[in-house]
């Protein structure tokens, strides 16, 4: 019997993530009757509780120790309210149910998006082989993912987030903080993969309840093929527009104030920015 089970998203240090998390818990509502809570810093929940408390079930603080650097999200299991989480990152639209992904954690105790890699599946992770990662940190598999969706079982993810942390800063930040000069990434998701292989954590259920970039010139938000929209690369203009329609109707039909504009257009253009330095030679 599950004494508790929600979904969680994560909002720090600017205040456009709280915009886009009060947008996602919006999109949420309307696929789920589970709670939704908002783990946040000190400054941002103040925000959070005084503007959007009708968005939130519960609003929580990310641990201290887990808001330096890329390891805010290692601190979700702690901030967790509920037995069962489902996380969801902030700059997400949800356009159908995602119910089916907690079946993952009968098998797990944690899932994550994305796929176990072994040293004869060499794929490109953030400008990283991760076979030569694989080799680095004498790992069998790599967790290749995306942290902006995952399941966990907050009781043993509470020990596997600490050793996320623990890798982040004593491994990653220490053994490839040189990598930067080269273009590559050390986000939160290199630990998650290097923690991932050494515990064989799970991954959420086939295909992928996200959107990835290849499939966005396709995308319908009318018509979602998908449940989940997460900003990894620039909308269509047209596609823009047909999402802040949405997020304008959901914050008048649940009385919430706020510019639901602003934080997507800066999104879509940082996204844009980005877009054009990957094409350059």
């Amino acid at each position: 019997m599950i004494a508790s089970r929600g979904y969680l998203t994560l909002a720090a240090r600017d205040p456009r993530y709280l915009e886009m998390a009060v947008d996602m818990a919006l999109s949420l509502r309307a696929h789920t009757e589970l709670p939704i809570a908002l783990a946040a810093d000190d400054a941002l929940a103040d925000v959070a509780r005084t503007r959007y408390a009708a968005a939130f079930d519960a609003i929580t603080l990310v641990p201290e120790r887990f808001r330096q650097g890329r390891a805010l999200k290692y601190g979700t299991a702690e901030a967790s309210p509920f037995d069962e989480t489902t996380f969801v990152d902030a700059d997400c639209i949800v356009l159908g149910s995602m119910e089916h992904l907690w079946s993952a954690l009968q098998t797990s105790d944690m899932a994550m998006t994305g796929e176990q890699l072994t040293a004869g599946e060499d794929r490109n992770h953030h400008g990283f082989s991760t076979r030569r990662l694989m080799r680095r940190f004498e790992l069998d598999t790599y967790l290749k993912t995306n942290s902006g969706l995952f399941c966990f079982r907050r009781g043993p993810a509470l020990q596997i987030m600490e050793e996320c942390r623990d890798c982040y800063v004593n491994e990653v930040l220490r053994q490839l903080r040189w990598t930067t000069l080269l273009g590559r990434w050390l986000g939160d998701e290199i630990a998650f993969g290097i923690v991932g292989g050494r515990r064989k954590l799970g991954t959420l259920p086939k295909p992928d309840a996200m959107y990835w970039p290849e499939e966005f010139p396709t995308l319908d938000l009318s018509r979602p093929t998908k449940p989940l929209l997460h900003m990894l690369w620039p909308l269509e203009p047209h596609q823009l527009e047909q999402l802040l329609a949405g997020t304008k109707a959901r914050r008048r039909a649940a009385g919430l104030p706020g510019d639901a504009e602003a934080h997507w257009r800066e999104e879509s253009r940082r996204l844009g920015r980005l877009k054009r330095l990957r094409r350059k030679p």
